[in-house]
């Protein structure tokens, strides 16, 4: 069986949109959560306490989410760690000044059901 060059993109297109129209019939789809960073702003010396946290009156579970956040430490600022393995909570106490960027992925995150991964990123701005 030949399929000519111009059935093949309407083909293509068709199943497309029947996979769409299953996950939105099954409410499958997922969206992006309603994630945000707080507390990264500090300075040398003085203890900070920052956080990845859900909109509790935009998402879909009341601000109740799971799931696990990595970072690279090494992007962290100086004197800042993750609080606990895979934790959502940043603290410690800055040891140098300046600007720092990192990207936090949110995997294997559950909220009224299972959502796709994200990434944050979270900026830290550490006055002297």
């Amino acid at each position: 069986m030949e399929i000519d060059g111009s059935a093949a993109p309407t083909r293509a297109s068709s199943i497309l949109a029947a996979i769409t129209l299953i996950f939105l019939v099954c409410g499958c789809a997922s969206r992006e959560l309603p994630f945000h960073a707080e507390g990264t702003q500090g300075q040398v010396g003085h203890p900070i306490h920052a956080a990845v946290v859900i909109d509790e009156k935009t998402s879909p579970c009341g601000g109740h989410a799971g799931g696990e956040a990595l970072v690279a430490a090494r992007s962290l600022p100086p004197g800042i760690r993750q609080s606990g393995l895979n934790d959502w909570l940043f603290e410690g106490t800055p040891t140098k000044a300046g600007h720092w960027t990192t990207q936090v992925n949110l995997i294997d995150l559950v909220c009224d059901g299972p959502h796709p991964d994200q990434t944050l990123p979270m900026e830290f701005n550490i006055y002297p």
